[in-house]
């Protein structure tokens, strides 16, 4: 249903609602409202207007930060980083601080994590039961969440990877030749088209940090973690997924370590620069910038 709507979004240049700022909770409650407001659009007009496509195109941009606030949470209780109401930091930092959050704090932080990711699927799914599920989960946050200061960035790459209608070429491309059992996909970047794209495949989706250009990170954030939840599809065909290949060195070194983690491993994006050194086994659109 929501890429009804979104179909009809200008996908050229990305919208200045990209760029915003809205406490954990607040954003929480901006995407059930707008989730409630297209589904009834749709149960009753089975269409959607100009007001329903504005609302569309916030709740795909807001619904991310459910996912991106709760890895950055994640990983700042695994490495001993700071619980900070407005600041990321970076993984180099851990050693600086080195805090001890307790491993209570780490199960319950990869609880949420996991539960964010249904948490925005359902949300994009326009499903019934997401106000019900997003107030079991906000009482379930600590209140350092809940004030969580999260900022939006406009990023063209990420919103002309994130276009429906191409992600909806590369899930047919994938589907039919390959039938993957679980999709994993680099964040913070890919976390917009990622849980669309595996809405449209119907698989389990998972995150791991990997982000060159705007966290510097050096290599893929894998945690034990992350390892021993993904040991349930050791066995299983897995989508290595970025949204944007342009070099190229970001989706290598993220299916370098990750691919031996399952029994088969393909690389897939939404855009591949034409230029790019590498070429994955999935692409939904080659573009010539």
């Amino acid at each position: 249903m929501l890429s009804e709507a979104l179909n009809a979004a200008d996908w050229s240049f990305p919208p200045t609602a990209m760029e915003f700022q809205s406490s954990y909770q607040d954003l929480l409650e901006s995407i059930a409202s707008d989730s409630a407001w297209l589904r009834a659009a749709w149960e009753n007009k089975g269409s959607f207007n100009a007001d329903d496509i504005k609302k569309a195109i916030d709740l795909y941009i807001f619904s991310p930060g459910l996912v991106n606030v709760m890895l950055n949470y994640k990983i700042c209780v695994e490495h001993g980083l700071p619980l900070h109401p407005s600041v990321y930091y970076e993984l180099k930092e851990a050693k600086k601080y080195n805090i001890d959050h307790g491993l209570s704090a780490v199960e319950n932080a990869n609880r949420l994590f996991r539960d964010s990711i249904q948490l925005a699927r359902k949300a994009l799914a326009l499903d019934r039961q997401f106000p019900m599920l997003k107030t079991d989960f906000l009482q379930r946050l600590p209140l350092e969440l809940r004030r969580f200061v999260y900022t939006g960035i406009r990023d063209t790459y990420t919103w002309k990877g994130s276009e429906p209608a191409i992600l909806a070429r590369l899930a047919e491309k994938v589907r039919q030749d390959y039938d993957p059992q679980i999709l994993v996909a680099a964040a913070h970047g890919a976390i917009m088209p990622a849980l669309l794209l595996a809405e449209l495949l119907d698989k389990p989706l998972y995150f791991i940090r990997f982000s060159m250009f705007k966290r510097h990170d050096e290599e893929p954030i894998i945690s034990f973690s992350d390892k021993a939840w993904l040991a349930g599809f050791s066995t299983s065909r897995a989508i290595l997924y970025d949204e944007d290949v342009a070099g190229g060195r970001t989706l290598t070194l993220f299916a370098q370590r990750l691919a031996s983690l399952f029994s088969e491993a393909r690389t897939a994006c939404s855009i591949r620069h034409a230029g790019s050194s590498i070429r994955p086994d999935y692409v939904g659109l080659t573009w010539w910038d």
